[in-house]
C-alpha cells in the first residue's frame, strides 16, 4: 500500500480549463453563492448521454450566472428516453422567469412527456395527435398545482413552462419536432445550422408575451425534418439559442459539434459552459447525432 501511494503521490491532476469566453467577455465573473430556498429547488446542472444504435445523445442542463449569483433555482429541465430499437423522445423545457414554481411546471412537463407518450399515437392508425398529447401534459401540469405545495393548491399559471419535444425514428431517418413557446430546435448538417421551426416575425410589445404550457395549448407547432447519417438535431431553451443569434457562437458550435466524434460527456458539459457578454440564463441542450 505504501508503494501505491508513493507511486501516486507525484501524479499531477489536470486543471480543467475555465469556459471558453466567445466575443466580448462578460464583465462580472461567476461565483456560486448558496443554497436557493425554494420549494423543490432544482439541481445547479444535469448531465446525460447514451450511444444507441444509429445515435449518439448527449444533454446538458445547466444554471445561468445570474441565477448562481442571486441564489436562484435553475428553471430549465431536460430529458431523454429510448422508446424501442429505432425510437428516441427527446425534450427540454424552460420555465418562465415571471413564475417562482416554474422550475416545478420545467421538470413536470418533461416528466410527463414520457408518460404520455402513447397518447401522441392514435391507436388504430398510429397517425401522431400532438394536440392532444400536449393537452395531456398541460393536464398534468395543472394537476400538480392542485396538488400544491404542502397541500396548498396553487394557480396553474405559476408552473408556466415551455416545451419542446423530438421524436426520432432511425428507421424512417426523421424528427418530428412539437412545441409550446420559444425553446428551439436546429439541425446542423455539413457545418451549417438550420432553424427547424420556421422563424417568427417580431411581434408588437403589446402581443410579444411568451406562450406556454399550461394555458396555450392552441399554440403547439409541429414540424417533422430529415436527418442523414452526419447530421446533428439540436434541442435548446433560449439561453442557448440566443446566444446563437452571433455568428461566433454559431460557428464554435458548429466547429465543436460537427466532428466526426460526438464530444464525451466531460467534454460536452464544458463546452456548455462557454460565456458570451449579456447572456448568462439557463442554458440546456440536447444534442441527437445521426451515425
Amino acid at each position: 500500500m505504501e508503494q501505491m501511494h508513493e507511486a501516486s503521490s507525484g501524479d499531477t491532476v489536470p486543471d480543467i480549463p475555465d469556459p471558453l469566453v466567445i466575443g466580448r467577455r462578460p464583465m462580472v465573473r461567476p461565483a456560486l453563492t448558496g443554497l436557493p430556498d425554494v420549494v423543490a429547488r432544482r439541481p445547479d446542472s444535469e448531465l446525460d448521454g447514451a450511444n444507441l444504435p444509429g445515435l449518439v445523445v448527449r444533454g446538458a442542463s445547466i444554471r445561468g450566472e445570474l441565477h448562481q449569483h442571486l441564489g436562484q433555482t435553475r428553471q430549465d429541465a431536460m430529458g431523454f428516453w429510448q422508446l424501442d430499437e429505432t425510437r428516441l423522445l427527446a425534450c427540454v423545457a424552460d420555465g418562465l422567469g415571471s413564475k417562482a414554481l416554474s422550475h416545478i411546471g420545467a421538470a413536470e412537463a418533461c416528466a410527463s412527456a414520457h408518460c404520455n407518450v402513447e397518447d401522441l399515437f392514435e391507436p388504430i392508425t398510429w397517425d401522431l395527435r400532438p394536440e392532444a398529447y400536449f393537452e395531456n401534459i398541460a393536464d398534468d401540469l395543472a394537476k400538480r398545482a392542485e396538488s400544491g405545495l404542502d397541500g396548498q393548491p396553487v394557480p396553474a399559471v405559476e408552473l408556466s413552462t415551455t416545451l419542446v419535444v423530438a421524436l426520432v425514428d432511425t428507421a424512417q431517418r426523421q424528427a418530428t419536432l412539437m412545441r409550446v413557446g420559444d425553446s428551439e430546435a436546429l439541425r446542423l448538417r455539413e457545418g451549417e445550422w438550420e432553424a427547424c421551426f420556421p422563424q417568427k416575425v417580431e411581434e408588437s410589445v403589446s402581443s410579444s408575451r411568451t406562450h406556454s404550457l399550461p394555458r396555450d395549448t392552441g399554440r403547439v407547432e409541429t414540424e417533422v425534418v430529415d436527418l442523414r447519417v452526419g447530421d446533428m438535431l439540436l434541442l435548446c431553451t433560449d439561453g442557448l439559442a440566443r446566444p446563437m443569434a452571433s455568428d461566433e457562437v454559431q460557428a464554435q458550435l458548429a466547429a465543436w459539434w460537427g466532428q466526426p466524434a460526438a464530444p464525451s460527456l466531460p467534454t460536452f458539459f464544458w463546452q456548455m459552459r462557454f460565456r458570451a457578454k449579456s447572456h448568462d440564463d439557463d442554458r440546456t441542450a440536447i444534442c441527437v447525432w445521426m451515425v
